[in-house]
């Protein structure tokens, strides 16, 4: 009986022993898990907001809104002049979340997600209908956001004016 005690107890010092770091590795992996969801549900959050534009953009295919330009001029009624606005303030609206969302952020995600939507916040500084309509919209964003989006405004405008001095008419 005594040896019967003796196993016992080494037993559950082994169980003791070998479950606390089983149980502190399912922790981790289990926040790990989380923490991944958390980020993909992000993802989905904007791709959805973005979907939303891109069905905006079909439904306004007279307008000059898609990320890829239309050619020549566009000369717009005052009721087209508005959707655009409209329609672009929704599109700053996505740009800021995606800001808020990824700026700044330690997981490889993350910072992957960051690099393209700021590249795109770059790609739409760069067309003159956005310009116009970050000019009228661009004072009611939140501070950092919109100094962000200033600082790329201006970078934007600076090269233009580079090329236009380069090569003048």
């Amino acid at each position: 009986m005594e040896n019967f005690k003796l196993y016992c107890e080494i037993a559950s010092h082994l169980i003791t022993l070998l479950g606390v770091p089983v149980a502190i590795y399912a922790y981790l992996q289990e926040k790990s898990k989380e923490r991944r969801e958390r980020e993909y549900g992000t993802y989905n959050a904007l791709d959805d907001k973005y979907i939303e534009f891109l069905n905006l953009c079909l439904e306004n295919s007279d307008l000059d809104i898609y990320h890829v330009a239309k050619k020549g001029d566009n000369e717009y009624t005052p009721d087209q002049k508005e959707r655009e606005t409209i329609i672009f303030e929704i599109l700053i609206s996505i740009l800021e979340r995606a800001f808020l969302m990824y700026r700044d952020q330690n997981s490889k995600v993350k910072r992957e997600q960051w690099e393209g939507w700021n590249g795109y916040m770059e790609d739409w500084l760069k067309r003159e209908n956005f310009q116009r309509a970050w000019e009228e919209l661009g004072y009611q964003w939140e501070v950092n956001f919109e100094n962000h989006m200033n600082e790329i405004h201006k970078k934007v405008k600076a090269a233009a004016n580079n090329v236009q001095n380069d090569h003048p008419a």
